[in-house]
């Protein structure tokens, strides 16, 4: 702009021409007038557009900020579902794009668009529809947002439309050459390949994907300490060459009979590996501390170290997959580091940004503070957005990424039969790196052929294997200060006196804590046990402050167990990696993720002195929330799985008095229903079914007792009276034992008294 007044009349020029189009009364304040002087420097009066375009465009602004054809384009998704079309988040993106935009004829966009779709003519027939409804003229935009809009609102929400009219009145590779000065120097249409020339350190793809073939490259003839070691070493080379907000791929299969606690240590390395100060607000480290020294009474917090947070990979899935019989399981984790780098707004390319939220752990997100964005929310703020999710954005936005259905469907469970090793890569390549990177697969052996793919395959081989590797980097892992947090030995309080709440012999029923409940039973009287623990504050009855105060109770009731125990007795522990907060880092949902729950229960259990001897996968078959369903994004990055298994960890007070082989490593059996109507008709909120007790039944001879330190509504008792086996049900919530009872009770025609080991089993 040549001169001060020049731009002053442009700005009078461009208000009057907006409330004259948009029959508002509405203006600008005082300071977004000074802005808009201060923004127009940047541009010339031969910068401006044609004024139909800018027209155009503020329709389009309009449209798309008010939802004015959010109906039309509902009907079009929907109509398209039931010829079986679901789009991705991109293609309802264009399609919204192209209803909002008035001059684009809608059924003209579609007929280019689907032209060899089988069911173009269907799509014409909904598009011809849509074009006679969709809004293409101005509005009456104070009328209309009185009708739709509380009065405080209103304001916003046309400063949000002049803002972005504003943005449109220049090309847009004059407003970024304006805003961000890499644009003059070398100018790129798409922002990716801006990001790939400006930003190539944040968006390199050297290592976009690294896979971990185990068995391959590992001899099961080995000290356990020396493997976990090297594996160890391995993953955290891997952590530094791997790009951000990239995977990690572990496979594990049979050949390795300590696979499940390998599985366990590398899960909880992964994640807890890095530990140091965050330098954050949310890291409230204070208040983690105070909660669990409150509840750890005895706790040494010398050795704590709660300053200094645990961060690593995030685990995300585990696969079991099963090839000729054989199980693997497919370990999945995600590189999200803290990176400070500015990114410049994908609309305008400012670098004028806010970034101090996380809404993931490690994804910093930024929010563009151009006030003249072409892209803002409806009520004036900038939109939000993180690196993370522009990779993910580029995944869709590229069409040699999209993923074939039958692979897609193959996978969308988290429990597989296939038919090779190479089938479990391909899936992983194509699912988690984009078409153009560079994929390491760590094994002996190459299988793929990199040209069928798309990306680089480079076979790396673990050189150090050969090398004599000792056994620190376990014992350095042991030693984090994440489990002197929670490993830490009860007290016993003053013993009280418990009484059978069952009349029926053979079932014994205890209300009450079930370490003070343990402790007066006597050591080696059990003959085995099967339990559900109540999961980390997963349901209203189970609420702890931290993942801390749940591992400690976990940990001093199995001890308690493992003491009750007889030599060689089995202890089944039914547990689920669902999703949570640790509350460890962060209390608000950005601390959300999956929980490594039976990773820690392997943990605690080998600690006390269980042998883990591995794990039986209970498939829940087709489950019915599909919190994980992609939304017909055949992308990579957003193919996680519906979770339809859970662990069943099998452990042994020392060497196992009972054939492992007799246990099967998968059960097929439905959960509970307990649900009808939205009502809960069976009374438990998490009962499992009761072909799980069987299994201990199937391995503990019928003169042992059986023991259940979480009852719930005790299925495990119901089952062992049906079948004639004496048990023990620890409860602590009575109005559980009254449901307990109650069952049983429909179960058992005619009730007796009296118990048939009352007196037998507690300490002298």
């Amino acid at each position: 702009m040549s001169t001060e007044m020049e731009r002053k009349v442009l700005v009078n020029k461009l208000i009057a021409n907006f409330q004259e189009w948009t029959l508002t009364s509405w203006k600008p304040s005082e300071d977004m007038l000074q802005a808009l002087e201060e923004y127009l420097v940047f541009f010339s009066l031969k910068d401006i557009c044609d004024v139909n375009h800018i027209k155009q465009s503020l329709i389009f602004v309009i449209n798309e900020r008010l939802e004015l054809n959010r109906k039309v384009y509902r009907y079009f998704i929907d109509q398209a579902v039931k010829k079986g079309e679901i789009f991705n988040y991109h293609q309802k993106l264009e399609i919204g794009e192209a209803i909002n935009r008035p001059e684009i004829n809608f059924k003209e966009w579609v007929s280019d668009i689907f032209q060899s779709h089988k069911n173009l003519e269907y799509f014409l027939i909904l598009a011809r529809e849509i074009e006679t409804k969709k809004n293409r003229n101005f509005m009456d935009l104070d009328k209309l947002l009185k009708a739709q809009e509380k009065e405080k609102h209103i304001n916003d929400i046309i400063a949000s439309v002049f803002c972005s009219y504003i943005y449109y009145c220049f090309s847009e590779d004059t407003v970024h050459k304006a805003v961000n000065k890499n644009c003059q120097e070398r100018y790129f249409e798409n922002y990716w390949e801006h990001l790939k020339y400006f930003h190539s350190k944040q968006v390199a793809r050297e290592q976009g994907l690294s896979i971990i073939d185990v068995d391959n490259l590992f001899d099961e003839l080995q000290d356990y300490d020396r493997l976990l070691s090297q594996l160890i070493d391995q993953i955290t080379k891997i952590y530094d060459e791997l790009t951000n907000h990239c995977y990690l791929a572990i496979i594990i299969g049979d050949k390795f009979s300590c696979k499940w606690s390998l599985i366990a240590d590398i899960t909880i390395f992964c994640e807890k590996f890095l530990e140091r100060p965050i330098d954050r607000t949310y890291f409230r480290w204070q208040e983690v501390e105070r909660q669990t020294i409150d509840y750890i009474k005895n706790l040494d917090q010398k050795n704590c170290n709660f300053q200094n947070g645990n961060e690593g990979f995030t685990y995300k899935d585990c696969y079991l997959v099963y090839v000729d019989q054989q199980e693997k399981s497919v370990l999945l984790f995600e590189k999200n580091e803290r990176d400070e780098t500015l990114i410049p707004c994908p609309k305008c390319r400012t670098f004028n940004v806010q970034g101090n939220s996380y809404p993931v752990l490690g994804v910093r997100s930024f929010e563009c503070k151009n006030l003249f964005c072409g892209d803002k929310s409806k009520y004036n703020r900038g939109k939000r957005y993180s690196l993370a999710s522009i990779i993910r954005q580029q995944a869709i936005l590229d069409d040699r990424n999209i993923i074939q259905k039958d692979i897609l469907k193959k996978w969308r469970r988290d429990i597989v039969k296939t038919y090779s090793i190479a089938d479990i890569f391909l899936f992983l390549i194509k699912s988690y790196s984009l078409y153009g990177d560079t994929v390491v697969i760590y094994s002996k052996q190459e299988n793929l052929n990199n040209n069928s793919i798309g990306r680089n395959i480079k076979y790396k081989n673990l050189g150090f294997i050969h090398k004599i590797i000792d056994n620190k980097l376990a014992k350095k892992y042991r030693e984090l200060s994440f489990f002197k947090r929670f490993i830490c030995i009860r007290e016993h309080e003053k013993q009280c006196l418990i009484s059978n709440l069952s009349k029926v012999p053979g079932v014994t029923l205890y209300q009450g804590d079930a370490f003070q409940v343990l402790h007066q039973l006597k050591s080696e009287s059990i003959g085995g046990a099967i339990t559900s623990p109540p999961y980390y504050n997963a349901r209203e009855y189970s609420q702890w402050s931290n993942i801390y105060c749940y591992l400690y109770d976990m940990y001093n009731i199995s001890k308690e167990v493992f003491r009750c125990l007889k030599h060689g007795a089995p202890y089944l522990f039914n547990i689920f990696d669902y999703f949570d907060n640790e509350n460890i880092i962060v209390f608000s949902d950005m601390g959300k993720k999956r929980l490594i729950l039976s990773s820690y229960i392997s943990f605690i259990f080998r600690h006390i002195g269980f042998t883990h001897l591995g794990n039986i996968a209970w498939d829940k078959g087709e489950i019915e929330g599909h919190r994980n369903f992609n939304q017909g994004n055949n992308s990579p990055y957003y193919q996680t799985p519906l979770n339809c298994w859970e662990h069943i960890l099998i452990f042994s007070k020392g060497y196992p008095a009972f054939e492992l082989s007799k246990l099967p490593k998968v059960i097929q059996e439905k959960p509970v229903t307990k649900m009808v109507g939205g009502k809960n008709i069976y009374g438990h909120s998490a009962p499992f079914p009761e072909a799980l007790p069987k299994l201990l039944f199937s391995i503990v001879p019928s003169e042992e007792i059986i023991l259940d330190p979480f009852a719930g509504s005790m299925t495990t008792g119901r089952v062992a009276a049906r079948e004639s086996r004496a048990s023990i049900n620890i409860e602590l919530h009575q109005h559980y034992c009254d449901l307990s009872l109650n069952l049983l009770n429909t179960q058992i025609s005619k009730p007796l008294q009296g118990s048939l080991f009352d007196t037998e089993i507690f300490c002298n």
